[in-house]
């Protein structure tokens, strides 16, 4: 039995497989802003989903960067509580199983290569828009190889107020500034400028990876349309004389879950 954890800034879901390909409903609950209290429940709900049984491997995938040796978060604006704290010691110890801790966006991407929006291409970008702005780059089913993992919301817009692609372009960003869910935004006048702020950091995005395929999700993505940012990507770029395929992601909210049993396949030749 195979489980797959996904920890956001804002939910946590769980499932379980037998073969990483076929997966129960997910459990899903607020992702407490105490970690201790968070490991707990995920022990407790994995346990019992488990049923006594042997579980041979984990994935978790936790919104932040992790560790060299991936035992930890060292640093998560949305998760800072979780910050240090030997989580996958803590679930091995207490789930008597291999526990692999990833980046959330990494293993969603993942999951879109294999199973969504990036089927059957070879390199594959993965961009959510939600509570932050996160990336992955995938080529051939593997995560690119990197030091601390990619945080291109960090990346500067803005060279005189230094403002990052996520202080202009994230769900934290406009809830601040507009006092507004980004449901309530979605095609007004202030959406133009946001989806515009959106088009600028993908363009460079895809001037820096270079893929087959730019994937958008994250709890924004539905409200972005995609042939508005193709044009206007297209209206920014002066260096590439074609733009990859723009697709919007097609796994939801769960896109974690199913990037999580693929990395798992993948790893555990299933």
């Amino acid at each position: 039995m195979y489980f797959s954890c996904d920890i956001g800034g804002t939910k946590t879901r769980i499932a379980k497989s037998l073969d990483c390909l076929n997966f129960d409903e997910p459990i899903i609950f607020d992702t407490p802003a105490n970690p201790i209290d968070g490991l707990e429940i995920i022990i407790k709900q994995i346990r019992a989903m488990a049923q006594n049984l042997e579980i041979t491997a984990m994935s978790v995938g936790i919104a932040g960067v992790l560790s060299h040796d991936h035992s930890c978060l060292i640093k998560s604006p949305h998760l800072s509580a979780w910050e240090k704290i030997p989580i996958k010691d803590k679930l091995e110890k207490e789930l008597y199983t291999k526990v692999h801790l990833e980046n959330d966006t990494d293993i969603v991407g993942l999951g879109e290569y294999f199973h969504g929006a990036g089927r059957g291409y070879g390199t594959c970008v993965y961009i959510t828009i939600s509570t932050g702005v996160g990336g992955a780059k995938i080529n051939n089913g593997k995560f690119e190889k990197n030091k601390y993992g990619f945080e291109p919301g960090f990346m500067i817009l803005n060279n005189e107020t230094f403002q990052n692609w996520e202080d202009l372009s994230s769900g934290t960003a406009i809830q601040k500034k507009l006092n507004k869910e980004p449901k309530q935004v979605a095609q007004t006048e202030n959406w133009v400028k946001i989806e515009s702020d959106i088009a600028v950091g993908l363009h460079n995005i895809i001037i820096a990876w270079s893929p087959d395929v730019l994937v958008i999700g994250g709890g924004m993505s539905k409200d972005l349309d995609a042939e508005r940012m193709n044009n206007k990507i297209k209206s920014l770029m002066k260096i590439h004389p074609t733009l990859p395929d723009i697709k919007i992601a097609e796994l939801g909210s769960v896109g974690g879950i199913y990037g999580g049993f693929a990395f798992l396949k993948k790893y555990y030749s299933i």
